[in-house]
């Protein structure tokens, strides 16, 4: 065991007991105190291997956590990894390229999961081998030769006008005016919308701050419908909560992810636009909206949180229509 792996285990066993960013400091400590010192693992090989979790997956899931990845990422990442030590059952240094192969086919086989699932299924397998060699646990990673699964992308259709109005037309009372015009004027995610306080709307500047993905600090802006419809929504509640959407019912307390979902589910059910309708398809309408409407893709990619350009592009696709209407507009 090298230095780095001793200070990365040690702050594995404090997960639970300390804060991500606590944790973050004790290991940058912990590092550069041991610098300067030589460390060794005492080797005892009286017990044989009975399959199942490594021993540095611990230290890979307590990484992960102070690296920022969400807690829903995480559990994304715990679920595909356990499943497959589970049914691999092999030392971490004896697991071979065929051995993934055979899991993936096994469990699309059994699952019955889509091209897409078992692609992403071989990513965060990927992703774990190769940090293992970054660590020094391996020498090789045994997917690097597992090439890519090919999927059909289905292309995603935001709401057109009619749709959003229709939607919008199917808001029942305050709360649900206001969770569909923040979701469209924000363009936050729904892991975002349930952890606003009303303290992160400021009407004099029409900013909210939003806190998401990557444990990331950001600001989006209110439109005149949104401003409205929260202004209505908080003057109709006579909670003291500090959460911007909370539950109708005491003990008041903030939507949880699941309750976001469901209440714009059932909006979109009302609506009769014929499709589901979920906070993550509002997200993209907005998008595509905005880059429709001539907003520049790199102010749209501060808005949306995203680190990389190309996934502002992935949801918010220029339309067909619009390239059409600008090669008769330009190409004359």
């Amino acid at each position: 065991m090298g230095k780095e792996n001793f200070a990365a285990e040690f702050v594995a066993k404090l997960d639970g007991k300390l804060a991500a960013e606590d944790l973050r400091t004790v290991l940058e400590e912990l590092q550069l105190f041991t610098a300067d010192y030589d460390i060794s693992q005492r080797v005892t090989d009286l017990t044989a291997y009975q399959g199942g979790i490594p021993e540095c997956y611990q230290t890979y899931l307590v990484t992960k956590k102070i690296e920022g990845l969400s807690l829903g990422t995480l559990k994304t990442y715990d679920d595909c990894l356990r499943d497959f030590f589970e049914n691999t059952r092999k030392p971490l240094g004896e697991m071979s390229t065929n051995d993934i192969r055979v899991y993936l086919y096994n469990a699309q086989r059994r699952n019955g999961i889509t091209n897409r699932t078992m692609d992403n299924k071989r990513l965060i397998i990927h992703a774990f081998f190769g940090w293992c060699v970054s660590e020094g646990y391996l020498l090789q990673n045994p997917c690097d030769r597992i090439r890519p699964i090919k999927y059909e992308a289905k292309p995603r259709e935001p709401l057109n006008g009619i749709e959003l109005e229709l939607v919008r037309d199917a808001c029942r009372n305050y709360r649900e005016k206001a969770i569909v015009e923040t979701l469209y004027s924000t363009g936050c995610r729904v892991s975002e919308s349930i952890i606003l306080k009303k303290s992160d709307v400021d009407f004099q500047t029409k900013e909210v701050h939003l806190f998401g993905k990557g444990s990331k600090h950001r600001t989006s802006y209110i439109n005149a419908r949104a401003e409205v419809a929260i202004r209505k929504y908080l003057l109709s509640r006579s909670d003291d909560c500090d959460a911007l959407f909370v539950t109708v019912r005491k003990p008041y307390r903030p939507l949880s992810k699941g309750a976001m979902e469901k209440i714009v589910h059932d909006i979109g059910i009302r609506s009769a636009i014929g499709r589901p309708l979920y906070p993550h398809l509002i997200r993209h309408t907005t998008a595509t909206d905005a880059l429709s409407r001539g907003m520049n893709v790199a102010e749209l990619q501060k808005i949306l949180g995203h680190e990389k350009l190309d996934t502002t592009m992935i949801y918010a696709e220029i339309q067909q229509d619009d390239v059409k209407y600008s090669h008769k507009k330009c190409i004359v």
